[in-house]
């Protein structure tokens, strides 16, 4: 998923964490724990932007994705613990993780007795289908590719929107056996879909509560929490009277009250949390790290130490490199070559922030293999001299490459610290690097259009599950390149569409030895660094900083964040 993103063969305990003796958050013995989490109280909660969507359907980022939990459940769903545990899903609405037969094609889910939404009225079957169905509509755009990757009879079909619905038929290849059973019909075999349908982009909607394209703005919830208010900078959140904790084993909802607030000055967040004082003792910055100029003073202080939370993820912080706008090879692994990640770490807060990264797929994820294509971990400052003499030779040759580049970044801060030392980096080659500052509202339905106009783009993403393949085919797989002219939702920000590495993510996504998928995805990593469309740069670790009266936090690796299932008060 974006991270601004996010997402399973999956191996539970893939995913490793390291957390500080936290706000109660760590597993140590009960007697040097914190004051555990009451019921009660308003929690606040700080991101460096609102969320761009609530809509499940349109769900694209971690923190999207880590909201929208407190209102919509799913058949299938992450635990709420920390550990290895975190890893592992079980039954949401559904009452296990899935019932495969026929090769892993077709999957059965029976909804729990006794799940209501909002105003009371039971879940069905028939929101479920209509949740996935809604996701093919033209109306709005829709990150995450799974429904229409994985489900069989997609290709013609439009949504409920039009055509009556496929002259009232629907989708066919889900079918609602009874008010109560859901069958999927698969276009191929997949063994974890079971982790496929946590995924925001299955959440059932209810027919006669869709409002569209305004679904967006207040969806109706079936989990703790419903929405009471939303403004630009704040989202208030309220219990849901109908929500029953017996039907839901996840989501602890300790707080009476979660207020989301935007607030995209770090280090005035961080100070202010530091400093814990008023509604900051009951605050945690959810999607920022510690600011860069406090970390020290954080890690080094037992007392801040306490109450940060902290923890290594399946996230990786990269460049992408427009191939459309930079379509010559050695043009693109000239700028892999001369990109500096020391300088880059440095300007982001230090090591503590991450390790440095040679690969799209992390090492937590078994999928991973090691190579190192561009000899940059022995050359953390790049190879300038290398990346001349490519553009020279490319020069000589009549295919000059550009010398002004335009790097898209959301326009915070923090970010723009961090962008200077790229601009420093490629001035050393002769590139002029000129930065995009985009509102980080909408900054990922921006450079999610394909027709953007820029060349490289920061971007993020965490596994939508410990598996390659919530990695490679969503950023690499060609034909997932959406073509509508207004299209927001593509997450291939490189433009790659390589038929051998399309056929490749197929053959990858058939196997059913889960030791010959992750071998087949480690390959492909490595063949897509070949191409030079990315620049992986830090496996990324989190810390944040919580107020002294937040318990419950630990950084859930679905989101690389503090996970808002578990956060409450002393």
């Amino acid at each position: 998923m974006l991270f601004g993103t996010r997402r399973r063969a999956i191996v539970a305990g893939s995913i490793g964490l390291t957390l500080l003796a936290t706000a109660g958050c760590s597993d140590a013995d009960a007697k040097n724990q914190p004051q555990p989490p009451r019921t009660g109280g308003t929690l606040h909660v700080i991101v460096s932007a609102k969320p761009a969507h609530l809509d499940p359907q349109r769900i694209a980022t971690a923190t999207e994705a880590n909201v929208s939990r407190l209102t919509t459940r799913t058949l299938t769903t992450f635990k709420s613990e920390p550990g290895a545990a975190s890893s592992e899903i079980v039954g949401d609405l559904a009452t296990d993780a899935g019932r495969p037969s026929e090769g892993n094609r077709v999957w059965d889910f029976q909804l729990k007795d006794d799940v209501r939404w909002e105003d009371g009225t039971p879940i069905t079957c028939a929101d479920v289908k209509h949740g996935v169905e809604r996701s093919f509509s033209s109306l709005f755009s829709v990150a995450q590719p799974y429904a229409k990757t994985y489900l069989a009879g997609t290709d013609a079909y439009t949504g409920p929107f039009v055509g009556g619905n496929n002259g009232g038929k629907g989708l066919a290849s889900v079918e609602c056996v009874d008010q109560r059973n859901i069958k999927f019909r698969l276009s191929q075999s997949v063994g974890d879909f079971g982790y496929t349908v946590a995924m925001s982009v299955f959440a059932p909607v209810p027919a006669k509560q869709d409002t569209k394209d305004q679904y967006d703005k207040r969806p109706f919830s079936n989990g703790p929490y419903k929405l009471q208010e939303a403004t630009d900078q704040q989202l208030v959140y309220v219990r849901n009277s109908y929500w029953d904790r017996k039907t839901d084993s996840v989501r602890k909802a300790y707080p009476d009250k979660i207020v989301i607030e935007a607030n995209g000055d770090l280090a005035t967040v961080t100070s202010n949390l530091i400093q814990n004082e008023g509604d900051f003792a009951d605050a945690i910055d959810l999607d920022k790290n510690v600011a860069p100029n406090f970390v020290q003073q954080v890690v080094n202080d037992p007392a801040l130490s306490a109450r940060a939370v902290q923890g290594s993820y399946g996230g990786i912080r990269y460049l992408a490199i427009n191939s459309k706008r930079i379509p010559n090879l050695d043009c693109r692994r000239a700028l892999v070559y001369a990109f500096n990640k020391r300088k880059f770490r440095a300007a982001a807060g230090g090591s503590v922030f991450g390790d440095y990264a040679n690969t799209m797929i992390a090492p937590q994820l078994k999928a991973h293999k090691a190579f190192d294509l561009y000899d940059s971990t022995n050359n953390v400052e790049g190879k300038p001299d290398v990346a001349i003499k490519l553009m020279d030779d490319q020069r000589n040759a009549g295919k000059a490459c550009p010398t002004t580049l335009t790097l898209a970044i959301p326009e915070q801060k923090d970010i723009r610290r961090v962008a200077a030392t790229m601009v420093e980096t490629y001035q050393q080659i002769g590139i002029q690097l000129k930065v995009n500052g985009i509102d980080p509202e909408t900054y990922f339905d921006i450079i999610g259009n394909p027709a953007n106009q820029n060349d490289l783009l920061w971007a993020g993403w965490i596994p939508d599950w410990a598996n390659g393949s919530a990695v490679i085919p969503p950023l690499f797989d060609g034909r997932l390149i959406p073509t509508k002219a207004n299209a927001t939702n593509n997450q291939n920000y490189s433009l790659l569409n390589d038929p051998s590495i399309n056929d490749a993510i197929t053959a990858a996504l058939e196997e059913s030895v889960p030791e010959r998928q992750y071998r087949l995805w480690g390959e492909l990593d490595e063949k897509i660094q070949q191409q030079a469309v990315t620049i992986p740069i830090i496996y990324m670790k989190a810390l944040r900083m919580a107020g002294g009266n937040v318990r419950g936090g630990f950084i859930h690796p679905q989101f690389g964040q503090p996970d808002l299932c578990a956060l409450g008060l002393a």
